[in-house]
């Protein structure tokens, strides 16, 4: 009975279907989830500078101690980088017993020259031509040698393809040197707001 009993019990495990069945074979390796593959996305880059020349223009408004009146102004910008150079003009009321030609060259430096709002100084020298009236009601004109000193805050527009810009200037002029004969017509402050296109 018990030798009966021993190979009753040896038949039941040897057909178990733990032990019947084989080791299970480990799992594929999978590919990586498609989230891995994918790239991060790139960061939004900040404007890169393409033009080394650059054209703006724009209403200007000329404050003296004797008036505010508005005019044109229009500049040609060079470089593409954090230095260069600019050639500005500014006419209010050319002719007239209180009109203004002012021809000015800078050097600027620019502290944003990688990012879209810039904030940029400059600093140069310019000439004058200042009419005013004579006592027979005639208009003369006079030249001045100008300091010049403008801070500007300019954006880069975001514009596929095109480096354009509008940005507002404000430009100090203080005559330095005076036609003999001719009155000191003190300093003056042009603010002028513009629009500009690289090439």
């Amino acid at each position: 009975m018990t030798r009966c009993s021993m190979f009753v019990v040896l038949g039941c495990c040897l057909t178990s279907p733990a032990l019947a069945q084989p080791f299970a074979t480990p799992p594929e390796p999978s590919e990586p989830p498609a989230a891995l593959d994918r790239e991060p996305p790139a960061a939004e880059s900040e404007p890169e500078s393409l033009s080394t020349v650059r054209v703006s223009v724009g209403p200007a408004l000329r404050v003296s101690k004797e008036a505010a009146e508005g005019g044109l102004a229009a500049a040609v910008d060079l470089g593409s980088g954090p230095a260069g150079a600019r050639i500005s003009g500014t006419w209010v009321n050319v002719g007239s017993d209180r009109g203004l030609a002012e021809y000015r060259a800078e050097l600027v430096i620019d502290f944003g020259s990688e990012k879209r709002l810039r904030p940029i100084l400059g600093a140069g020298a310019g000439v004058a031509r200042i009419d005013h009236a004579e006592q027979d009601g005639s208009v003369e004109t006079a030249t001045y040698g100008v300091g010049v000193l403008r801070g500007t805050l300019e954006y880069v527009l975001p514009v596929n393809g095109a480096d354009a810009r509008a940005g507002i200037d404000a430009i100090g002029s203080v005559p330095a040197i005076h036609q003999k004969g001719e009155s000191d017509p003190g300093a003056w402050l042009s603010l002028v707001a513009r629009v500009g296109v690289g090439f």
